[in-house]
């Protein structure tokens, strides 16, 4: 896309940092000398003095913080890892799925280069909470974005990180830890006004950031105000970033898959001598290759504004009693925007030419094609997320054996997505019927063919354009769409919890028991746009509805091409020139560059799509929208024990117990008949609902936990954890009902004996209500050596047991075309319960700040780990190979070196993980292609410089390699797609007081 600087938003950034800095030079010549700041020229000191107050400030810096982090896994009753902030509101990385892939076990997924959602130890079914109980976002802004409650994966794309005091990974549950998680449960931590100095305290931040290929400065601020005396206090956090990201995504997946053989295109390829069209996948060297039905050259850019909100109060209404209220808001508005280079085959499979290169296997690896379809695809997506979490809760404590909590915790989130998207063709499209009766090419100054080579073998694709296609005179807006969905999710929760301590020196020091009630829901509602294209006169009124608001649909009331032609000279504000698809190389486009819609005029789809076809209104898709309600009662009792292996043995711990889960689920599908539709065919508009089909399940859950450590010495620790999990699936996959996807028949015709704008089943995808949840036995043990002061050397190792364990099948079913026959069918997607997994592997940690070294080498520190997680499934591809379970490195290390002396911060992390699988595309006519991701590794690095103890500026980088990510179809040489990422550097200050 072509780029801009936009100049107003750098100002009111510059001048903030400008304004600090004149203070903070103020400050500095004013003050008496400072103190010295911990872990700079008190390396050795102990512990518990790495954190120091400033001026009624605490500071930790990324010693202190290791520290904190270090001493929580040390008092932990199971196993677990934290982070802590290294400043107030200053968490490590510039996201929180950032800063959590640097912990062992930890592995994150990219939305537009940053970290969006985790796994733990390989597998996605994670839960999530703040402060100790469930923690609803409002998920991710693209299509299929899903709140934290709607998925299985949490998604941490819209939460600043500037919020949280802290997060907490852990591994082993006990009875008292919310169920919901298998791998483990991710527990943010806010603050408090209680964990402060007495008196007032402030904290903000400013901060600009720049992407190398978006080449645009954007803008962060956040600010902590909080005061607290003996008797209350009150805190609030704000948060408010700006960020445009770009991100190339080239693939070649996004219209399936044929196989077009040797007799197809006419010439030998797999060089065994003959033409053959044998298309049994046993037969090698192959007589087919994978013709992939379009190849995207996309940029992406995707811009958003955040803003959080997070207010706390405590107040000690007695000696006994605590009220504690938290309330965090956050908002994203998103909008993806992209130009893609499409070259379209119109599923023929005789478009290949001679000089291609194709492997015994296959794949298409240098391709020369004659196309009679080549387009630009333009795409608009704004979105708002929004979530609010409330806690209200009462502590007793008057210092007796009894003390416990009340507490009911309410959350409510949603998204509201919008998309619009254009076709332009430079090709002539298929002959239509105009409304006089005459016919003509769809586009009638279009170019009979488009020659173009698409080379696979390098870094990135190369394309080579052999027939001029930057004329615009020979292009068309051809056809144009708009669809969205609205997302609202809500959950309630009420539970009780309490302690009772026994003052004896018996084995049992105490117990835990609890009762919890919760209330979840979350709504889908996906909807198209129509709009009246037919005159008419029509039979029912219906049928003047369009979908796909395009010239080559054939009216259903008129028999003609009713949707406007639309040539570029027609509409000269719709469309401009776009070039910049580096490091993707497009060749022989010309000076200017590629003719397409300009995504900046679909910004409000419904604004833009009025424009062209007014009277548009959203109409509700029945087959992808459902609804699920869900009631929880749960129970828990929990003892612990303390106690010696003998007179003068080991001392031991241990904390034992059981949570009983009754779980009722309500699920509401709607029921359809494919002969009613609103549109101006089945496939043209969308299916109402005819009613509702409730499903109503019931289960009880009983749920064992075991933590048993040892302290092998003062600095050793030896534990042990076992728990039962069970994990709820991912919405989606329950409430979706049958959605199918047609393709017109095109020219050339997939079937010979229908018209080009038949419209053909071309693949289709279907929840399953029956689903049972994920369940597993789940093993640790870890041993921790805990030799020195900010120091710690550990090695974990874990079994997971998983059964029930919900697998994705794709098999070629009989569905009918659109006209209600079945023809060839294709493929369909179910979800069903797989048979039973294993993942196992073992971690390695080591942590320690260098403070025995001498003079000025005593700031530095180090942070390593690696993980190894092993996870195999029944699964199988095209070669026989069983699959792994999806999203999981076998390898990952991190590897973080850190500096702090005096005034003086610095940071390099670099994290890596191993190719992983990813999905199975069976688009190709039913072949088992195992899609992977390959290995990838990001280094990022942060300076920071005190010029007070009330200021500090910093620096820090982002991607600094340059790495993008890349996924492989079955074979490392066949291309399935990429996403190429900014490198983002950033700099700002941070007061305190």
């Amino acid at each position: 896309m072509n780029k801009q600087v936009t100049a107003t938003r750098i100002a009111p950034l510059a001048a903030a940092i400008a304004v600090t800095l004149l203070a903070a030079n103020a400050a500095w010549a004013q003050q008496a000398p400072q103190a010295e700041q911990v872990s700079s020229t008190q390396a050795a000191a102990p512990a518990q003095d790495e954190v120091t107050e400033l001026d009624q400030v605490i500071v930790l810096g990324v010693r202190g913080a290791q520290t904190q982090a270090i001493g929580t896994k040390h008092d932990a009753a199971q196993i677990l890892d934290s982070i802590s902030a290294e400043d107030i509101g200053k968490l490590p990385d510039v996201t929180i799925a950032d800063s959590l892939q640097r912990v062992t076990g930890v592995q994150i997924r990219r939305s537009a280069g940053e970290g969006a959602q985790i796994n733990i130890r390989g597998m996605p079914q994670v839960q999530t909470t703040m402060n100790g109980e469930l923690f609803l976002s409002a998920g991710g802004g693209d299509q299929y974005g899903q709140p934290n409650l709607g998925t299985a994966q949490p998604d941490f794309v819209d939460v600043p990180p500037t919020l949280f005091s802290g997060v907490d990974v852990i591994k082993s549950q006990t009875a008292a830890d919310l169920e919901g998680g298998i791998s483990g449960t991710v527990s943010f931590r806010t603050r408090r006004p209680f964990d402060l100095p007495a008196g007032w305290t402030f904290s903000g931040q400013a901060e600009g950031s720049y992407g190398d290929r978006s080449e645009e400065w954007n803008q962060l601020y956040s600010g902590l105000m909080s005061y607290r005396d003996e008797r209350w206090g009150a805190l609030l956090t704000v948060s408010y970033s700006e960020a445009t990201l770009e991100n190339k995504r080239p693939s070649v997946w996004s219209n399936g898959a044929q196989k077009s053989c040797e007799g197809n295109v006419g010439f030998d390829f797999n060089g065994d001598g003959a033409i053959g069209c044998n298309f049994d996948s046993a037969n090698k060297p192959r007589d087919y290759f994978y013709n992939w039905v379009a190849t995207e050259l996309e940029n992406r850019i995707s811009e958003r504004e955040r803003a959080g909100i997070n207010g706390a109060f405590q107040f000690n209404v007695n000696d006994s009693l605590t009220l504690v209220g938290d309330v965090a808001y956050t908002k994203m508005d998103n909008t993806d925007k992209s130009v893609a280079a499409q070259l379209h085959s119109g599923w023929a499979t005789d478009q290949l030419q001679p000089g291609s290169v194709v492997d015994g296997n296959g794949v298409l690896e240098y391709g020369v094609f004659h196309y009679n379809r080549f387009q630009a695809h333009s795409f608009a997506a704004p979105s708002t997320s929004k979530s609010l979490n409330t806690n209200l809760e009462l502590r007793f404590d008057n210092g007796g054996p009894l003390h416990g909590t009340l507490r009911w915790v309410h959350g409510d989130s949603s998204r509201d997505y919008d998309e619009a998207r254009a076709d332009s063709l430079v090709s002539r499209g298929n002959m239509i019927t105009l409304p006089d009766g005459t016919t003509q090419w769809a586009n009638a100054n279009g170019l009979e063919a488009v020659d173009a080579a698409i080379d696979f073998r390098g870094e990135f694709p190369q394309l080579t354009m052999l027939t001029d296609v930057s004329n615009p005179q020979n292009w068309q807006l051809m056809s144009t769409w708009a669809q969205g969905n609205k997302m609202d999710a809500g959950l309630d929760a009420y539970r009780a919890d309490a302690t009772w301590e026994f003052m004896d020196d018996s084995v049992l020091k105490s117990v835990q028991f609890g009762a919890r009630y919760g209330e979840r829901d979350f709504e889908y509602d996906a909807y198209r746009y129509l709009s009246p294209v037919s005159p008419g006169p029509c039979s029912d009124p219906n049928l003047a509805l369009y979908y796909f608001k395009d010239p080559m649909v054939t009216d259903a009331c008129t028999g003609n091409a009713e949707a406007r032609i639309l040539p570029y000279t027609s509409v000269p504000g719709y469309w401009t020139y776009f070039n910049n698809f580096d490091p993707v190389k497009i060749n022989g486009l010309g000076a200017n560059g590629l003719p397409a819609v300009n995504p900046d005029v679909m910004e409000d789809p419904v604004a833009y799509l009025n424009s062209l076809y007014p009277g548009n209104v959203a109409y509700t898709n029945a087959p992808e929208s459902y609804k699920v309600e869900e009631e929880t009662l749960s129970g828990y009792f929990l003892a612990n024990l303390e106690g010696r292996t003998g007179s003068n043995g080991i001392p031991w711990y241990a904390n034992l117990g059981v949570r009983i889960v009754q779980t009722q689920t309500y699920i509401d599908q709607y029921q359809i008949d494919g002969s009613v539709f609103i549109g101006s065919h089945s496939w043209n508009g969308v299916n109402p609902a005819q009613g509702v089909n409730r499903i109503e399940k019931t289960r009880t859950d009983i749920l064992p936990a075991l933590n048993l450590s040892f302290d092998l010495s003062d600095e050793q620790k030896l534990r042990f954890g076992y728990n039962k999990a069970v994990a709820r699936q991912s919405l989606p996959d329950l409430g979706r009902g049958m959605v199918s996807f047609y393709a017109v028949n095109g020219t050339p015709p997939r079937n010979p004996d229908l018209p080009a704008d038949a419209a053909l089943f071309l693949s289709g995808r279907s929840g399953n209500p029956d689903l049972e949840p994920y369940e597993a036995n789940y093993y640790n043990g870890s041993w921790e050596w805990y030799f020195a002061d900010a120091a710690l050397f550990n090695v974990g190792v874990f079994l997971i047991d998983v059964k029930n364990s919900p697998a994705s099948v794709t098999q070629v079913e009989p569905i009918p075309d659109a006209d209600g026959v079945v023809r060839a069918g294709g493929p369909v997607e179910r979800i069903v319960n797989g048979g039973p997994g294993t993942i196992k592997g073992f971690e390695v940690g080591y942590q320690q700040a260098f403070d025995f070294l001498p003079g000025w080498l005593s700031g530095f520190g180090a942070n390593l780990n690696y993980t190894y997680s092993d996870a195999d499934t029944t699964g199988e591809d095209i070669d026989g190979n069983t699959l792994p379970v999806g999203d999981n490195s076998k390898h990952q290390y991190n590897a973080i070196l850190w500096y702090q002396k005096d005034k003086l911060q610095a940071r390099l992390a670099y994290n890596w993980r191993s190719e992983r699988f990813a999905q199975m595309n069976t688009a190709a006519w039913g072949d088992q292609l195992a899609i992977w991701n390959e290995d990838v590794g990001y280094l990022d690095a942060s300076v920071s410089y005190d010029i007070t103890q009330n200021f500090t500026v910093y620096v820090q980088g982002t991607n600094l390699t340059d790495e993008h990510e890349k996924r492989y179809a079955q074979w490392s040489n066949h291309y399935y797609d990429q996403s190429i990422f900014d490198r983002r550097y950033y700099v700002g200050v941070r007061v305190r007081f």
